[in-house]
């Protein structure tokens, strides 16, 4: 049935994209559970298989109510939810026989896991060429750390990002943010969707990697270069609020709060024309970006000056666009939730959580011309609520046969 649904997949358009595409989702915490949500969004159906008795473990992270969490609810919208004893075999086997009806599975468990379980990429490919199996891993399923657990506060340690973020004589620090495990979660997203194009276009499925570490190292946008190419003699440091190799630009405190200013090249000479300084652009101190480097602690000393000389950070900021000049303030999270850029745009969306009721949560950070939204946001489930539907329907479990799963343990359910 599933390749008969391949094969009629390639002569109708579908309104979602990735309706008719079934994901198997083994994954928990975050950067699994970030990759399948994006696909639920895109129409996938996701089947959220979550190891009993207790389900995903973010479903213990801030903030609980009940048996769940807000944090687990913002990534598991929209997936089916059954819950499997994973020590017994016979939950082995019920995982197994899903996985074939599947297009994808996605999970992020440690390596040799699956293996002792007779679920690895190995066993599944030999029983369907077809299938695709996405992977992510703290540092990889081979290599010299592929040993290790992990988790984001070690992508970014491991990467060089954190060297890089924090003032320049403090220690080095993690963002806010958990950007591994979020960078993981968009890479393996992407990569899902062209290893399906490339089944269509040769019927065979391949098995996809990602770890917490590479995602971030690939931000590096001079780190590595710049030091290759200065035969090891410059190596980039932490900067501050300052982005050290483009002076000035930068993190600047306004009449009000914080904005920011990115002055590259092109944009220098304007920049001095909208401060009223045009000599700047010639002042042999600050003529070229090594001038500017060399004498950084003066120019920017200048900037914010001239920044703090408006009667607002609004102010400053409408001047500055009026001169094309990059700046924008800096928001914390609330604020930024409140922005028409991210309520207009759909990345905050506003659900009626059966746990939380009113919840705000993030949207997907894409747009596509030919695929709509869901006319009604989804919601999370309670662990194990499709246990039934899934089994009947996939399977074709009898009832009696379900019963007997439920009453040996081998699924279950908050229900």
């Amino acid at each position: 049935m599933r390749n008969g649904a391949q094969e009629a997949r390639r002569f109708y358009c579908h309104n979602m994209i990735l309706e008719n595409v079934r994901v198997l989702d083994l994954t928990q915490y975050l950067s699994g559970p970030s990759a399948t949500r994006m696909l639920s969004e895109l129409g996938a159906e996701v089947i959220k298989v979550e190891l009993g008795p207790n389900g995903d473990p973010s479903r213990l992270l801030p903030f609980v109510e009940g048996r769940t969490s807000s944090y687990y609810s913002q990534q598991n919208r929209g997936k089916n939810s059954i819950c499997v004893d994973f020590s017994k075999e016979e939950g082995h086997d019920l995982v197994r026989s899903l996985a074939l009806e599947c297009d994808v599975i996605v999970e992020n468990f440690g390596p040799g896991v699956l293996e002792r379980k007779g679920l690895a990429w190995d066993d599944l490919h030999a029983l369907d060429e077809s299938l695709i199996m996405a992977s992510i891993s703290a540092f990889g399923k081979e290599g010299p750390l592929s040993h290790l657990q992990g988790f984001d506060l070690m992508g970014q340690a491991l990467s060089g990002m954190m060297h890089l973020t924090g003032d320049a004589d403090g220690p080095p620090q993690f963002t806010g943010s958990p950007i591994a495990d979020c960078a993981a979660g968009l890479v393996l997203f992407g990569a899902i969707g062209h290893a399906l194009f490339h089944r269509e276009r040769t019927g065979l499925g391949q098995c996809i990697e990602v770890n917490l570490v590479d995602p971030v190292f690939h931000m590096h946008s001079i780190a590595v270069q710049g030091h290759s190419a200065t035969k090891g003699e410059w190596a980039q440091a932490r900067s501050g609020r300052q982005f050290g190799i483009v002076v000035p630009s930068g993190t600047y405190k306004g009449p009000d709060g914080w904005i920011v200013i990115q002055v590259l090249e092109r944009q220098w000479p304007r920049f001095c024309e909208a401060m009223n300084k045009a000599e700047l652009a010639t002042d042999s101190k600050f003529h070229t970006g090594n001038d500017r480097i060399e004498n950084a602690a003066e120019l920017i000393n200048i900037v914010e000056r001239w920044v703090q000389s408006f009667e607002s950070d609004g102010a400053a900021l409408q001047w500055l666009e009026e001169h094309r000049i990059p700046a924008a303030p800096v928001l914390s999270p609330v604020e930024a939730m409140k922005h028409p850029h991210f309520i207009e745009g759909g990345m905050v969306r506003n659900v009626d959580d059966p746990t939380f009721g009113p919840l705000a949560v993030t949207g997907l950070p894409v747009k596509f011309s030919q695929s709509s939204r869901p006319d009604r946001e989804p919601l999370p489930e309670s662990l194990g609520q499709s246990n039934r539907p899934v089994l009947e329907r996939l399977l074709a479990l009898s009832v009696a046969e379900i019963e007997e799963l439920e009453k040996t343990g081998v699924v279950m359910s908050d229900e």
